[in-house]
């Protein structure tokens, strides 16, 4: 199917604009099939990202759209990817996701993206990869103001404890002073 001149640009202002609101992916590839795509798709959908092939010159022109510089010049060479956020609190999920794609599909090469207008390099994406999701950040600190919180009250009692024994025995000398 033949894309028109003004089809072009108004993909190209179209993915601008998606480029310029949400947080993004790119990547080349070669030889990656119609099953492997949709199954990146398929494992993308839970995290509310879209995974989408799209024409070089499509990709160039809606990155300068967006007003977004990246740090890769390469972005719109070669077959091009590209994925995108509708959460941006998902991006870790979504990393981890890319990156264990790759680890199975090879020919699949991530040249970086941009969180919050910022550019990833692929060692970011590495990096995003291995945290964890907001949730489970939270989680993590909850369970450590849990404990924190447990042993302080472990700490308290004990020396509640210790100060209810120290007075103890000085309220029966008391007491005995007072009988006599």
């Amino acid at each position: 199917m033949r894309i028109t001149k003004e089809n072009k640009k108004s993909l190209a202002q179209d993915l601008g604009a998606e480029l310029a609101a949400k947080n993004s992916f790119f990547a080349s590839f070669n030889g990656m099939k119609f099953q492997q795509a949709n199954g990146l798709r398929d494992n993308l959908r839970p995290a509310k990202a879209k995974f989408q092939v799209v024409r070089n010159s499509v990709v160039a022109h809606a990155v300068g759209n967006a007003g977004l510089e990246p740090k890769d010049k390469t972005i719109a060479k070669g077959p091009t990817a590209v994925v995108t956020l509708e959460d941006a609190e998902e991006i870790t999920r979504v990393a981890r996701e890319l990156v264990n794609f790759t680890k199975d599909n090879p020919q699949i090469q991530w040249k970086g993206g941009f969180f919050d207008k910022n550019w990833l390099t692929p060692e970011d994406i590495q990096k995003l990869s291995k945290i964890g999701s907001k949730k489970e950040q939270l989680t993590q600190l909850a369970g450590t103001l849990y404990t924190t919180v447990a042993q302080i009250r472990y700490v308290l009692d004990a020396l509640k404890s210790k100060l209810e024994s120290e007075q103890k025995p000085g309220q029966a000398k008391q007491e005995a002073a007072a009988q006599n």
